[in-house]
């Protein structure tokens, strides 16, 4: 009797139950998940319902480069592995920490309740994807009450010269969250809009 079961905890919960579940739901994943889907002839890759740029007719279609800085609270991560040590001297020095900055995909699984959004932007441009895009973590204690992302889109060059769209994101955010407050109505949206696909993977 279950229509749709949402990933919500972790990307190893789709990578080792995904395809169970496919056999008797819908199943909605995070763009960050989206690497340890099951492949199936019913996955559905979907553009988030939240992505990390508005819809513009100045945005490239298809990018040459696409820079996400995402700039929390130190106590807004929660890090794992050689990430942990670096956020916590971000927490004890005071200051603003630049804690990775490279190619998105290594930074997944060191960060994977706060990577959702540099995700959407890989899954949103399929040319650059999760070793394409670049992704800027940084740590700063004068921002406890938001999460900020900034988006640096770069077009592919004509007659020597790019169209560069940028753009911020404020989400206001609880002290310590990893989720900013305006996040949970796209969630929402993304819920109604995923189910009675018959056994699909929806991305959102």
């Amino acid at each position: 009797g279950v229509d749709l079961v949402v990933e919500v905890a972790h990307p190893c919960v789709t990578q080792e139950h995904g395809e169970d579940i496919l056999g008797h739901a819908d199943l909605m994943v995070t763009p960050r998940t989206w690497p340890q889907c099951p492949q199936t002839p019913h996955n559905v890759p979907n553009v988030p319902k939240s992505p990390p740029i508005g819809d513009n007719d100045n945005v490239p279609v298809s990018p040459q480069a696409l820079k996400v800085t995402m700039t929390k609270a130190p106590g807004s991560f929660r890090p794992q592995g050689w990430l942990s040590p670096r956020v916590a001297a971000a927490v004890a020095s005071g200051t603003r920490t630049v804690l990775y900055e490279g190619p998105l995909r290594p930074l997944c699984p060191l960060v994977p309740n706060n990577v959702n959004t540099m995700a959407a932007a890989a899954v949103a441009a399929p040319r650059l994807g999760f070793d394409g895009v670049t992704a800027c973590l940084v740590a700063d204690p004068s921002v406890p009450d938001c999460h900020i992302i900034d988006v640096e889109v770069t077009a592919v060059p004509e007659h020597g010269r790019s169209l560069t769209v940028t753009s911020t994101r404020r989400n206001p955010a609880e002290p310590g969250h990893v989720t900013g407050s305006a996040t949970r109505h796209s969630f929402w949206s993304s819920v109604q809009a995923c189910t009675g696909h018959g056994g699909c993977v929806k991305l959102c």
